[in-house]
């Protein structure tokens, strides 16, 4: 202090300027009696005037203030000519509760007759240091939710300068936290985490829409070589702070898209083999078909030749699958009107007597049909097309013979029908070949079927519930 400064201190009024100060006062003798207590102390610990100077320090408020990690400094001041500068202690008082006190303390020697004082300034810090504990859990708690994530995160400021990483973030990248800390993002590593785009988007996108979410890039990064990372950033904004906080996830897919590109390769190339077997077995089918159909027309008795025919037909029914399968470039789905409609166009045309006499009335619903269901619908279809074919249209040249297919809540109706002549219940059609297979596919699917016939016509209904089928119901792209 220059003699100008001390000149001007000791021309002012002392009361001026203990009045001023916003920590509270006490003046102590050598043996800790209160000699002087500021007002902001008498306020500060709420005590009156009279019941605090010329009392022993450790007498105050009945003996609230007899606090050794109090006394016990200020005793060694008097003895050691010490001073103690911003030393904190918590006590709790019964009248005004639990403080948090900031004490500096320091001996002086009165001009006048050479005692000695002890001057004990006490700022109550209590909300200072709560916020301060409070602040602190919050960030060991946030230093601990980072370090639990199994994702890499970096925590930046404005400039990009590293805050803050999760182990994760250390252990992948092979970074040592005493290079990272307090680095900037584009110098860490050597500079190898300069990427021109991961910069561009952390100062101008981010700050621009607050986040990123899902940006892949593919970097080459030092000691673990070429990445794919996915980046999802955000900012984070403090109210009554200018400053900018960026949190940066880095999730590394590399090993991910590798698999994923083996998978791919392996679906594809198990697709073509799959294509490959239905063309094969749609050819086999269609060969079989052929001898069976010259096998027939060497047949002298017509129950043989009616025998051959349907076989054939049910036959060419399941080669209309992979017939199917084949044109749509699909290996495990067909799309049931095109397939349900060719089989009963199929049916009609190995089957009508006269080209043209048959009316087909067909309403089939455009959704997939996986194999496993395609192959027994099929059959039935081509059953009871052909029993209605071969049995609804007796004496008449023209008919109508009907398809519908729809989709409902909970799976999908089939109903085909004809307005022939109707069922006679005591024929055997087919030996009840025909029916027996009609009534093992109804059961293989976990459908019921319903049949009304009389002179209108015959209708078959059958109801397949959802949970029985292999129905893709997303539309193919």
């Amino acid at each position: 202090m220059t003699d100008d400064s001390s000149t001007a201190l000791a021309t002012m009024n002392p009361t001026e300027i203990v009045a001023t100060l916003r920590e509270g006062l006490l003046v102590l003798t050598e043996d800790l009696t209160v000699e002087f207590a500021s007002d902001r102390f008498l306020k500060m610990f709420q005590v009156d005037l009279d019941e605090t100077v010329g009392r022993a320090l450790s007498d105050l408020g009945d003996g609230q203030w007899n606090i050794p990690t109090i006394l016990d400094p200020l005793n060694a001041i008097v003895a050691q000519n010490l001073t103690f500068q911003d030393v904190e202690i918590e006590h709790h008082f019964d009248h005004i509760g639990r403080k948090v006190m900031r004490l500096n303390a320091r001996k002086t020697v009165r001009a006048d007759n050479s005692t000695k004082q002890i001057l004990l300034a006490i700022d109550d810090v209590t909300e200072a240091a709560d916020y301060s504990r409070e602040l602190s859990r919050q960030r060991l708690l946030a230093e601990s939710i980072v370090d639990t994530l199994r994702e890499p995160l970096l925590v930046l400021d404005g400039d990009l300068q590293i805050i803050a990483a999760s182990r994760a973030f250390y252990s992948k990248f092979e970074v040592d936290a005493r290079q990272a800390i307090g680095k900037n993002l584009t110098s860490l590593g050597n500079g190898q985490w300069a990427n021109a785009e991961l910069i561009r988007l952390l100062k101008d996108v981010v700050p621009e829409h607050s986040t990123i979410e899902g940006y892949e890039i593919t970097h080459d990064f030092p000691h673990i070589g070429t990445r794919t990372v996915i980046l999802n950033a955000r900012e984070i904004f403090s109210e009554g702070n200018n400053t900018k906080t960026l949190l940066l996830a880095i999730e590394d897919v590399t090993e991910r898209r590798r698999l994923g590109a083996e998978r791919d390769q392996a679906l594809d190339r198990s697709n073509q083999l799959l294509e490959e077997l239905n063309h094969r077995v749609m050819n086999s089918l269609s060969v079989i078909g052929s001898v069976i159909s010259m096998e027939g027309r060497t047949m002298i008795d017509d129950a043989c030749k009616a025998a051959f025919v349907r076989m054939r037909t049910r036959i060419e029914a399941i080669g209309t699958l992979y017939h199917t399968l084949s044109r749509s470039a699909a290996v495990d789905s067909v799309k049931a009107n095109d397939y349900l409609s060719a089989i009963v166009r199929d049916t009609v045309t190995a089957l009508e007597v006269s080209p043209g006499a048959i009316t087909l009335d067909l309403s089939i619903d455009d959704f997939w049909l996986s194999t496993r269901i395609a192959v027994p619908l099929g059959l039935i279809t081509n059953e009871l097309a052909t029993n209605s074919l071969k049995y609804a249209y007796e004496g008449r040249d023209t008919g109508i013979l009907g398809l519908r297919v729809v989709t409902v809540e909970g799976g999908f109706e089939f109903t085909i029908w004809d307005d022939g002549l109707g069922i006679d219940e005591d024929a055997h059609v087919d030996s009840g070949l025909g029916q027996k297979l009609v009534e093992a596919f109804v059961q293989q699917l976990g459908g019921a079927m319903e049949r009304i016939s009389g002179k209108g016509g015959t209708i078959h209904t059958l109801a397949i519930p959802h949970s029985t089928l292999l129905q893709l119901q997303a539309k193919r792209t």
